[in-house]
């Protein structure tokens, strides 16, 4: 059984450490936003606030890949974690003393991003150096569902203590909660593998980009995953409510949000279940059914409620985005285990700061798009082009012949 890694003293600490930080990544921007509502923010107020977050996330999550190469993992996990707990305590105490403006919100929402680039993939590329090779697919599959697991129950325990205490009561447990994470994370071991050559942390961060770039499977799965958090974001994030708001209302819309979380930790349950038998190839097309809850938003924008029942909808809606929750996860785990087995260790930080990048991107450009599309085209045409464009990237990636031989061990220990 997964569970049983725990037992593994180097794992617990790394898995134990991670569900700290996720519960932290959760709570963080949920109370850094109504910290600015607090102060009197408006929608243009708030969008600044948590771009000033998502900003330095996105740019910086290269440089975060390259440093976990170069220096030590553990020593980064730490510091990282530290950071994001000093710069929730500062917004805290502020908040507390009535003397917080939204600048200095949005720097501290700035600096926490910051330490989240750094944060990722130096903790994903640690996961191969606290079990062996043989319980790596279990051990990715506990780290998904730890992630999953964090990120819900930290928005609601964020909501539930802003709501309760206020916002500056919840940035301080943020802040003590990150804090309790840079402390677990003391217990990892030590040492580890570097990145050899390098001059400087730029060159390790273009020879970081030129490996994934030669290394064709790891490009093609890259670009899969942008595609599906651009069409995620453009067609459910965006479009979702503004469909539900005409059928089952903002209510359901909160209920399949919650059902589509239960289908990323179902869907990490199914994939580790599968084992060895789930190739990568195959795993590509599980990112498909995306297409599915897209496809039934198209259909159900512009109904009437009177002829057609809004929890008619509702259902097969929040079945679709639960499909598409596992599809994601089958796509990931698989991928996951094929990085940390056949990357050389060196190159891992990188390798997985490129495919974070590339997932983190696919939303804002998603975001940004889908409006304009929608005035050109329509809300119904615009998601069926999006689910058209999510099936035909998975079957491309799948056909891949690249992808393909990584299944037969012929991209193994690529360098």
């Amino acid at each position: 059984m997964p569970w049983s890694l725990l037992r593994t003293p180097a794992f617990r600490a790394l898995w134990v450490g991670r569900l700290f930080s996720w519960l932290g990544s959760g709570l963080a921007p949920l109370a850094i936003v109504f910290a600015a509502v607090d102060l009197g923010a408006d929608a243009v107020d708030l969008g600044l606030v948590v771009v000033a977050r998502s900003v330095p996330n996105i740019v910086l999550v290269l440089v975060g890949g390259a440093l976990a190469d170069r220096f030590s993992k553990r020593l980064v996990a730490i510091v990282s974690s530290w950071v994001s707990a000093g710069s929730l305590v500062a917004a805290a105490a502020l908040m507390l003393t009535q003397s917080e403006t939204l600048v200095s919100l949005a720097a501290v929402g700035a600096v926490n991003g910051a330490a989240a680039a750094f944060f990722g993939p130096a903790t994903s590329a640690l996961l191969r150096e606290t079990v062996p090779d043989d319980r790596l697919r279990d051990a990715t599959v506990l780290s998904r569902v730890g992630m999953n697991v964090g990120l819900v129950v930290g928005t609601a325990v964020g909501g539930a203590v802003v709501g309760t205490a206020g916002s500056g009561v919840a940035l301080a447990v943020g802040a003590g909660v990150f804090a309790v994470a840079a402390v677990v994370f003391v217990r990892l071991p030590r040492g580890g593998a570097r990145a050899s050559g390098g001059t400087s942390v730029m060159s390790d961060l273009g020879s970081g980009l030129g490996f994934v770039w030669r290394t064709r499977w790891l490009a093609s799965t890259a670009a899969l995953a942008f595609t599906f958090q651009f069409a995620f974001a453009g067609g459910v994030q965006v479009v979702g409510p503004l469909v539900a708001d005409q059928s089952f209302g903002r209510l359901l819309w909160g209920f399949a949000g919650a059902v589509q979380t239960l289908g990323l930790i179902a869907g990490a349950f199914w994939a580790g279940a599968l084992r060895g038998r789930l190739r990568l190839w195959a795993a590509c097309l599980g990112a498909a059914a995306l297409a599915l809850p897209l496809v039934l938003l198209s259909f159900a924008y512009g109904t009437d409620p009177v002829v057609f029942d809004p929890l008619h909808w509702f259902f097969w809606i929040a079945l679709g985005l639960f499909a598409a929750s596992v599809g994601l996860e089958i796509f990931t785990v698989p991928l996951d285990v094929v990085v940390q087995r056949q990357v050389p260790g060196a190159y891992l930080g990188r390798v997985f700061s490129c495919l974070t990048l590339a997932s983190l991107a696919g939303v804002p450009v998603g975001e940004v798009t889908v409006g304009p599309l929608t005035e050109l085209i329509g809300t119904p045409a615009t998601l069926a082009a999006l689910a058209g464009l999510v099936v035909a990237v998975a079957v491309a990636v799948a056909l891949s012949s690249r992808v393909r031989r990584v299944d037969t061990g012929q991209e193994a220990r690529v360098s």
